[in-house]
């Protein structure tokens, strides 16, 4: 099996890493793409917000205040 150096790696997505750098996105935030859309379309059957940042927080075993950062996060125009 082949290993790949983490520069050869980068190389692949170099414009979409600068682009990612530039606009202070936080690269961990990856691991809270589906819980971002699972927040989303609650909001758009109607679920209230409160109701689902407390759902999201008990289904994902986080607190409150993590899921309404994410949020904000990740619903910033880029």
């Amino acid at each position: 099996m082949h290993q790949m150096k983490i520069a050869d790696l980068m190389k692949f997505s170099l414009d979409l890493l600068k682009f990612l750098s530039e606009n202070e996105v936080k690269v961990d935030d990856w691991r809270f793409v589906a819980m971002y859309e699972r927040f989303a379309q609650m909001r758009k059957q109607g679920v209230k917000y409160a109701v689902a940042v407390d759902e999201l927080a008990k289904e994902y075993g986080t607190s409150r205040a993590t899921v309404e950062r994410v949020i904000k996060r990740l619903k910033k125009e880029c």
